[in-house]
C-alpha cells in the first residue's frame, strides 16, 4: 500500500469514528439517560450576616433538597420567581410593623412582602422574633398591638415555628420530626396592686367575658372583676386574669 492509499484509509476511519460518537447519546451529562430537574430555590433572607444562614448552608437534607441563596446585604438583589420557599431571619419589631403594615422601604422589607404577595412558603423563626423578648416587660395593651402584626402575618399563611423545626418543616419530614407551630408568647407580669393595697372592683353586666374585656380591666389597675352569675368566662379571659392577677367574681 503506497502512502496516499494509507492516509485516505486513515482518514476514512477517523471520520467514521466522530460520526460515531455523533451518534451516541450523551450519557456523561446524565447517566440515567433522562435531563435531570432542577431544584427548587429556598432563600434565607437576613438584615446582616447570620448564625442561622450559616447552619442552613451546612445542612446536607437542605442541600440535597435545595439551592439555597443567602441574602445578608442591602445591595444584593435576588429572581423571587425562582425561589421556593422563603426564611425570615432577624425579626425586629421595626421589620414586623412595616410588613404587616405594607411599608416597604428597604431591601428586606422588600423582599419579604414580595415574598408573601407571590404566595411563597414563608417561614419565621420564633427565636428571632425580637416581641418575645419584651413579653414579661412590655405593657399590655402595647405587647398585645405588636402581637397583632405578627398574628396578621400567621394568618397570611407565613409559619412560624422554632429552628429545631425548621429543616423537618421544609423538607416535609415525618415520623419523630415535630410538626411546625406557631409559638405563643409569653403573658406579660402582673401589673402592680394600687398603693396602700386597696382593691379596685370592676362590675360587668356581661354575658360572655373576654380576654380583652380583661386586659382593659387590667390596664385600668382593677384588681376584682365582678359578673353576673350566669356569665360565660372564656378560657383566654380565665388566663389573662390569673396571669395578671385580677379575682374574677360570679354574682
Amino acid at each position: 500500500m503506497d502512502q496516499s492509499m494509507l492516509i485516505d484509509e486513515i482518514l476514512a476511519r477517523v471520520a467514521a469514528k466522530l460520526a460515531a460518537a455523533e451518534d451516541a447519546p450523551d450519557t456523561a451529562a446524565d447517566p440515567a439517560g433522562e435531563p435531570s430537574a432542577e431544584k427548587p430555590g429556598l432563600l434565607v433572607l437576613c438584615q446582616t450576616e447570620d448564625q442561622c444562614c450559616c447552619q442552613m448552608l451546612s445542612s446536607c437534607a437542605l442541600k440535597e433538597r435545595f439551592d439555597i441563596t443567602c441574602v445578608c446585604r442591602p445591595e444584593e438583589t435576588v429572581d423571587l420567581s425562582a425561589q421556593s420557599c422563603v426564611v425570615l431571619c432577624q425579626l425586629t419589631n421595626d421589620v414586623l410593623s412595616k410588613l404587616a403594615l405594607g411599608i416597604c422601604d428597604t431591601p428586606y422589607t422588600r423582599l419579604a412582602s414580595q415574598a408573601i404577595l407571590m404566595g411563597k412558603r414563608v417561614y419565621i423563626l420564633t427565636e428571632q422574633v425580637e416581641l418575645y423578648r419584651y413579653a414579661t416587660t412590655a405593657p399590655a395593651p402595647y405587647y398585645a398591638a405588636l402581637k397583632a402584626h405578627l398574628d396578621l402575618l400567621a394568618a397570611s399563611g407565613v409559619v412560624i415555628c422554632s429552628q429545631s423545626n425548621l429543616e423537618c418543616a421544609l423538607t416535609g419530614g415525618t415520623g419523630d420530626c415535630p410538626a411546625p407551630e406557631q409559638q405563643p408568647a409569653p403573658a406579660p407580669v402582673p401589673d402592680p396592686a394600687p398603693c396602700g393595697g386597696a382593691e379596685k372592683v370592676l362590675e360587668l353586666d356581661k354575658r360572655v367575658l373576654t380576654e380583652k374585656d380583661v386586659s382593659n380591666a387590667a390596664a385600668d389597675k382593677v384588681t376584682c372583676i365582678r359578673l353576673p352569675a350566669k356569665c360565660i368566662l372564656t378560657a383566654l379571659a380565665k388566663d389573662c386574669a390569673k396571669d395578671r392577677g385580677i379575682r374574677l367574681e360570679l354574682g
